[in-house]
C-alpha cells in the first residue's frame, strides 16, 4: 500500500517573538504608552491594572486579559494598590486574532498555564530580566539549559491563541481543550492552598495541615511532590515570601510585613526573603524600582525581530 502524506493546515502562526515580561508593579506605577507593528496580551496576574487601549480606558482585574493590535498606543497603570502582570509581544499575519482583540478577556486555568509555562522556557532561552520595562531585544542565550526551548515558546503562544478564539466563538468544552496542562492540581491540594493563603499571618505547622485535612503525612508529602514539586511547608514559605513581596511594594514597614504573613520575627522574615530571593526586603524594593525607571536618553526603545 502507498501511504499519502497530508499537509498540515496552518490557520494560525506565531512568527517572532518580541519580548516575554513578568512585572511587579509598585502602587501608583505609570507607563506612559507606546504603539508598535506586533501584537500585544496583558494579562493581569494580581491585583488590578488600568489598560488605555485607542482612548478608551480599561479596568483589568485578576485573572483577566486584554489584546492590543498592531500600531494601537495603549498605556498601563496601578492606582492605589500593586499589581502583577503578564505581557507577551509577537508577530503574526493571522486575521482572526482581531475578533479576540480590543476586549477584555476572561481567562481559564489552561490559558494561565500556558502564558507561566511561556515564561519558565523563556527564562531557559533568554538572559533578559522579565521584570524590566524598557528592553529592546531578546538576548539568547549562549547555550539553552533544554532543547527546542524557543520552539516551545512558540507552541505555547499558538496554543494559546487558538485557545482563546475558540472560547470566543463558545465552541470550546472541557474535552476539546487543547492546551496540555502542566500543573495539575487535585481537589484536596486546592482545599490546603485556599487554607494556607487565608491563614497566611497565623502559625501554621505540618501536623496541622495533616489533622485538620485527615489525611497521613506521607500522604500530604507525596501530594505536593507530585502536583508543586516542593515540600507542603516549603510551599507555604513561598507562599508567605510571594505576600511580602505584594506588601513591601505597597510600602509597609518589615515589621508589619512579617506580622501579616507569619513570621515570628523581622529577623526570620528577612532571612527567609534572603535565602528566597538572594537579596534583602530593602535591596528588593530598590531592584523594582529601578527595573520600572525609564532609560538613560541614548537608550532606544524599539522592538527588533528575534530571528
Amino acid at each position: 500500500m502507498k501511504y499519502i502524506p497530508t499537509v498540515m493546515k496552518r490557520e494560525l502562526s506565531v512568527d517572532s517573538i518580541i519580548s516575554i515580561h513578568y512585572f511587579e508593579y509598585t502602587p501608583e506605577f505609570f507607563f506612559p504608552g507606546e504603539s508598535h507593528n506586533c501584537w500585544e496580551i496583558v494579562y493581569c496576574d494580581k491585583g488590578e491594572l488600568t489598560a488605555y487601549a485607542g482612548g478608551d480606558r480599561q479596568i483589568l482585574s485578576e485573572g483577566q486579559a486584554y489584546l492590543h493590535p498592531p500600531y494601537q498606543f495603549h498605556r498601563i497603570e496601578t492606582r492605589k494598590s500593586s499589581a502583577n502582570s503578564v505581557i507577551i509581544a509577537f508577530e503574526s499575519d493571522c486575521k482572526e486574532l482581531y475578533g479576540i482583540s480590543d476586549k477584555i478577556l476572561n481567562t481559564d486555568r489552561h490559558t494561565v498555564e500556558a502564558l507561566f509555562s511561556i515564561l519558565r522556557e523563556g527564562a531557559v532561552s533568554f538572559e533578559n530580566t522579565p521584570g524590566r520595562v524598557y528592553d529592546p531585544q531578546l538576548k539568547r542565550k549562549k547555550s539553552p539549559e533544554l532543547f527546542a526551548s524557543e520552539q516551545v515558546i512558540q507552541i505555547y503562544i499558538e496554543l494559546l491563541l487558538i485557545d482563546l478564539i475558540r472560547q470566543s466563538r463558545e465552541t470550546r468544552n472541557v474535552s476539546s481543550s487543547i492546551t496540555p496542562p502542566l500543573v495539575r492540581r487535585e481537589g484536596l491540594i486546592s482545599e490546603i492552598v485556599e487554607y494556607m493563603n487565608k491563614n497566611l499571618s497565623e502559625k501554621i505547622t505540618f501536623p496541622m495541615i495533616t489533622e485538620r485535612f485527615s489525611i497521613s503525612s506521607t500522604t500530604l508529602k507525596k501530594l505536593f511532590k507530585k502536583n508543586m514539586n516542593c515540600g507542603a511547608m516549603e510551599y507555604l514559605n513561598e507562599l508567605r515570601i510571594a505576600k511580602s513581596k505584594v506588601l513591601l511594594r505597597e510600602g509597609l514597614s518589615c515589621t508589619e510585613i512579617s506580622q501579616r504573613c507569619g513570621f515570628c520575627s523581622i529577623h526570620h522574615f528577612s532571612k527567609n526573603f534572603k535565602e528566597s530571593l538572594g537579596m534583602s526586603p530593602t535591596e528588593y524594593v530598590k531592584s523594582v524600582k529601578s527595573l520600572l525607571e525609564e532609560p538613560n536618553e541614548e537608550d532606544q526603545f524599539i522592538f527588533l525581530d528575534t530571528k
